[in-house]
């Protein structure tokens, strides 16, 4: 994870940074080259920030809904489900 962190970041400052050169000979295409850069490298951050909320939430949801199933299948069974178990019942109940 940390890795696409890095990649996100490296690709903002290079979209950024990278703006720079091309425009140095023009003062205004300088600036508007930076004000899009700095947005582009925005938008993305905020989209990745997003999807990684989006995926925790999935996997802390698929976490609560396994553990439930657990808890039921022990009150009615009087034994743990295996592993096997809850895998079967959790992607026949997706």
């Amino acid at each position: 994870m940390n890795g696409k962190i890095f990649t996100a970041s490296v690709l903002a400052a290079t979209m950024t940074f990278g703006a720079l050169a091309p425009a140095l000979a023009d003062g205004a295409a300088s600036t508007r080259n930076i004000i899009i850069g700095g947005a582009a490298a925005a938008v993305l951050v905020t989209n990745y920030n997003h999807k990684v909320r989006q995926k925790r939430a999935e996997q802390s949801s698929a976490a609560r809904r396994q553990a439930s199933y657990r808890s039921y299948f022990y009150r009615q069974h009087g034994y743990y489900p295996s592993d096997r178990q809850v895998q079967a019942w959790y992607n026949a109940n997706r």
